[in-house]
Order: structure tokens, then C-alpha cells, then sequence
């Protein structure tokens, strides 16, 4: 491996790994692979299917693990009965808190999910709505009040695609435990593949390259759970909970990025009003058109509504 005399940064990481998504998304394997064994032959990373772009290279490459070692497995384990009756009592998973996952990795399918925690932040809904898995989940703190990721229930319907990308950052673990597992579902991590077991966790980092499939005809829920890496130095565990985000400052970054003054909600329907820059281009396209509004479809068709009809 060459010796390179620079300490790459986040950027660095971040370009490299939007170029092997894209060529990824394009179909161009070999492509993709020749450039992830150039950036470990530049020590970007060292492993040429964990990408993330918040690294520490102290950190061994490691894609899949015991759940055995990790005590919190086998308390998920002896709790499961309690977590998966609690599931089981609801019929209706969008009435129950949960909501798509807002991440772009949905290649095909439908994929929704109940956050307890993120960052460190607990969302009291969510528990008030699932008190048994609350707590078992408040009993975990490597997962909770001191965890740096996030505690979800994922729910993913048949046919669901979840396309190949890497975490983050490999100062985490990630676990699953299985609650409703059809025949079906499977999961690559790195050059393994996984399925999961009703009962039973897996861990893994999901830093290293992940996709998933779902050809059952049945949900999978599972319990997904980030830990702080075990081989952490308390040094950077330390700077990694200072460096956490507060809630409030994760919203106001979302709002600015967006250009959003003002956001609310009445159930699912959703009302946002746009900074002055952001209105003044929505009023310049409208006039250009002639229009009053314009809708983006699911199927990227731009529909605009004008005076009296509506045009393609």
C-alpha cells in the first residue's frame, strides 16, 4: 500500500464515494470497483467495500460480527416475546406512528418506519406508542441517550429494493433483531449475504457496502438498533457525543437547506412557506407559464394547473 502524506478529509471521502454511487447507479461495476481499490491504495479507506465518509481508520474493516459478544443481544433476545406482542397488536402500521423513511435508497417498493431515537434524542411519541419496546430500548445506553445513530422499527413490504450504499461512518454498529420474518428477505453485507432469524439479532457495519431484497409476500419488522463501536477510545467516544447535533439544530439545518421560513403539518398534509429567494424563483417559473401551480408526479411528470386547464 503506498504511504500517502496527507490526512484525507471528509470532501475528499465524499467525492470519491458519490462517484462509486453513481457509476454503481449506472450499471458500471467494474467501473465502480476499479475506483474504490484506488482510493484504498490512496488510504482513503481500507477496505474497498466500506466507504463511509465520516472515517476512523483505527478502526478494523470488519463487515459482519457475533452477536454473542455484545451482552445488549442477548437482553433483546430474552425480550423479544414482549417487543413482538407489542407489534403484533397493530393492524394498521401507518396509524401506529409509522412513516416512509426518508432516504433515497428506495429502489423499488415500500419501506416505512417508528424512530424512538436519533442522536441521542428520544422521540416521546414514538414511545408512548410502543412502551414495552420503549424500555427495553432506554435499557441500552450505547443505543440511547448515548448513542450517536439511531433505534427504529423498520418495516419493509414485499417487493421492497433497498439499493447498495454505505453508512456514514464506521464509529457504529448496527443491529437487527428480527420480530416478523417472512420467507424472502435477505441482506449483503460486504461479499456476505444475511437473512434474519424471528427471535434473533444480527450485527454489522453498515459502513461497509449493504443492499436488501424482499421477494416474500409477507412484511419484515425488525428492531434496528446503532451501538457505538466497541473498539472506540474513550477519548473519541467523548468527541464524537460532543460533536452530536441538538435536535433543534438538525430542524433548523433541514429548514435552511430547503429554503423553508415556516413548516406545518395537519395529519399528513403538509404546508411549507419559502424564504425570499426561493418564492421569488416558484413566482418567476408560475409567470413564465402562465400557471398558478405546478406539481412534480411520482413519475417525474411536471403537471402545471393554469387559469382554466391543466398542461403537461
Amino acid at each position: 500500500m503506498s504511504t500517502v502524506a496527507v490526512r484525507w478529509s471528509d470532501d475528499v471521502r465524499r467525492s470519491y464515494s458519490q462517484l462509486i454511487d453513481t457509476m454503481l447507479g449506472q450499471g458500471a461495476m467494474a467501473a465502480a470497483q476499479s475506483v474504490s481499490e484506488l482510493a484504498v491504495q490512496q488510504e482513503v479507506w481500507r477496505h474497498p467495500l466500506q466507504r463511509p465518509v465520516h472515517y476512523h481508520p483505527s478502526l478494523d474493516p470488519v463487515a459482519v460480527y457475533d452477536p454473542a459478544d455484545y451482552w445488549f443481544c442477548g437482553y433483546l433476545e430474552e425480550n423479544y416475546p414482549q417487543i413482538r406482542a407489542e407489534l403484533d397488536a397493530i393492524t394498521d402500521p401507518t396509524s401506529a406512528g409509522f412513516l416512509p423513511v426518508e432516504e433515497p435508497l428506495l429502489g423499488a417498493g415500500r419501506w416505512q418506519q417508528v424512530t424512538f431515537y436519533e442522536a441521542g434524542h428520544r422521540f416521546d411519541d414514538a414511545c408512548e406508542r410502543f412502551p414495552i419496546t420503549a424500555s427495553v430500548i432506554d435499557a441500552i445506553p450505547e443505543a440511547a441517550a448515548a448513542g450517536t445513530g439511531v433505534v427504529t422499527l423498520s418495516w419493509l413490504y414485499p417487493g421492497t429494493r433497498i439499493v447498495p450504499h454505505c453508512g456514514g461512518t464506521n464509529a457504529r454498529l448496527r443491529v437487527h433483531l428480527g420480530l416478523r420474518v417472512p420467507e424472502g428477505p435477505r441482506l449483503r453485507v460486504g461479499d456476505q449475504i444475511l437473512t434474519w432469524q424471528e427471535g434473533r439479532c444480527i450485527v454489522f457495519d453498515d459502513s461497509f457496502e449493504h443492499e436488501v431484497w424482499h421477494d416474500g409476500d409477507q412484511p419484515r419488522v425488525v428492531l434496528l438498533m446503532d451501538v457505538n463501536h466497541p473498539d472506540l477510545t474513550d477519548a473519541r467516544l467523548d468527541a464524537l457525543l460532543a460533536g452530536r447535533q441538538s435536535y433543534d439544530a438538525r430542524v433548523t439545518s433541514f429548514l435552511a437547506e430547503r429554503g423553508f421560513r415556516r413548516i406545518e403539518a395537519d395529519g399528513e398534509a403538509v404546508r411549507a412557506d419559502l424564504d425570499e429567494g426561493h418564492a421569488s424563483q416558484v413566482v418567476r417559473y408560475l409567470r413564465e407559464r402562465g400557471a398558478r401551480a405546478a406539481e412534480l408526479r411520482d413519475d417525474g411528470t411536471l403537471i402545471f394547473d393554469l387559469d382554466n386547464e391543466v398542461a403537461q
